[in-house]
């Protein structure tokens, strides 16, 4: 297994348990007469009933000692019940086995970013992110270190031969390795790509000769436009432990709700469990009763249908945003038909500048997109621009591009002979 306590910061090296914190288990013992933690009386507390109607039909009512739980303190690693749950939705979806020692829920994946970045990063560190990559997980990583190694992404995702090269130059040269490699695989945010599964593989092998973590974030992996088998997650492929893997539910069951996990390793997870008790104690019991709730009301596979009705959605608005592209953007346009996620990357040719674009045209002709350096960390993707088809209809996404073909049209006929 991966040696964890040599890569972790100083920061986070050196940090130990909350010793109040740790004495949860205990008042779960039955019998137990608690002395020990501050805990407001459940009598002092607001609420008297809950009652929930989902899609569907069900309902669910929280009342008495279950809404008291839910309005109480929780671990800092799970609610008890919807831990079990999420084990067992992790195996049915991915085929991968977890612990109780292996997962945490989060408010949100974004949470989780932070954390792996809090614990591992030291400001002379680095990490490996794609050329574009998702400006959250650069916030986050910028929080500790401005240190990135960029590498090109295509249409099969990231160019994993291209990262393998770039780690044997700096090998040769003595240099530093980076702590992590940091990977979106299914429905690339912004580029709408997926990562193949040949280059899953080859990330696995270089993570094993470099020896590097790698950090899977998966909040689109259930966003399927295709019917055809999912890819085998990253974690899925891992034999050592060096996968730390993020779930998230914000696009499948409401992102309002901050709901995500993090698994891996229990050395790890471990660390991850420290820090939110020095941090917020616990992701909100209320919000995680209600995920357990619906999962044990409606089970798996009606949650994988509606899921997949939600889907349907998405897949007849990325087929009106392919095809207005087709029909008002100039061919030299380039861009990949995504087959998981929210976003089509669109790349216009070199010497066009999409944030001047944005601020000059945008109030004007009323259409919004986003500038490609956005999602650079090295001041690059300055001609491209993201779309996402996600919560507009049909006829706003062929009116959109239609305006932002004629966005192109009016900077080239300003700009011209320069482009």
């Amino acid at each position: 297994m991966v040696d964890i306590h040599k890569r972790l910061a100083q920061r986070a090296k050196y940090r130990t348990p909350s010793p109040i914190r740790e004495l949860y288990r205990f008042m779960q013992i039955e019998g137990m007469i608690s002395l020990g933690g501050g805990y407001p009386n459940p009598k002092t507390f607001v609420f008297d009933r809950m009652n929930l109607e989902f899609k569907g039909g069900k309902r669910i009512s929280l009342e008495r000692s279950e809404l008291e739980a839910a309005s109480q303190y929780g671990p800092s690693d799970a609610h008890p019940m919807l831990r079990k749950e999420l084990v067992a939705w992790h195996y049915w979806k991915d085929k991968v086995k977890l612990n109780d020692s292996q997962l945490v829920v989060l408010n949100g994946s974004q949470e989780g970013l932070f954390i792996m970045a809090y614990l591992f990063l030291e400001k002379e560190d680095s990490v490996v992110v794609s050329e574009p990559t998702y400006p959250g997980a650069i916030s986050a990583f910028k929080a500790f270190t401005n240190n990135f190694i960029s590498v090109s992404i295509d249409e099969k995702g990231m160019v994993t031969e291209e990262l393998e090269e770039v780690l044997h130059k700096i090998r040769r040269d003595s240099g530093r390795l980076p702590k992590f490699i940091y990977e979106i695989p299914n429905g690339h945010n912004p580029a709408g790509v997926s990562l193949y599964e040949e280059r899953r593989r080859h990330l696995l092998e270089i993570a094993r000769e470099f020896d590097l973590l790698v950090l899977e974030d998966d909040p689109y992996q259930l966003i399927s436009l295709e019917d055809k088998p999912r890819l085998k997650t990253i974690q899925s492929l891992d034999e050592e432990g060096r996968v730390v893997r993020l779930d998230s539910f914000s696009k499948i069951f409401a992102p309002g709700l901050r709901l995500g996990y993090v698994s891996g390793s229990e050395e790890i997870i471990r660390q991850f469990v420290i820090f939110k008790q020095s941090s917020n104690l616990h992701t909100s019991i209320f919000i995680q009763e209600i995920l357990y709730r619906y999962l044990r009301s409606h089970g798996y596979q009606t949650f994988a249908e509606h899921i997949h009705q939600n889907c349907k959605l998405y897949r007849r608005n990325r087929e009106a945003m392919v095809e207005a592209a087709k029909k008002y953007l100039p061919p030299e346009v380039k861009y990949n038909v995504p087959r998981e996620g929210m976003f089509i990357w669109f790349e216009l040719p070199p010497k066009f500048q999409a944030k001047k674009m944005i601020e000059k045209y945008s109030q004007e002709l009323k259409v919004l997109l986003v500038p490609g350096e956005a999602f650079s960390t090295r001041d690059g993707c300055k001609n491209c621009m993201r779309a996402s088809f996600s919560l507009v209809t049909p006829s706003q996404i062929e009116e959109g591009i239609k305006r932002f073909g004629e966005m192109i049209r009016l900077e080239r006929d300003s700009a011209s002979p320069q482009i």
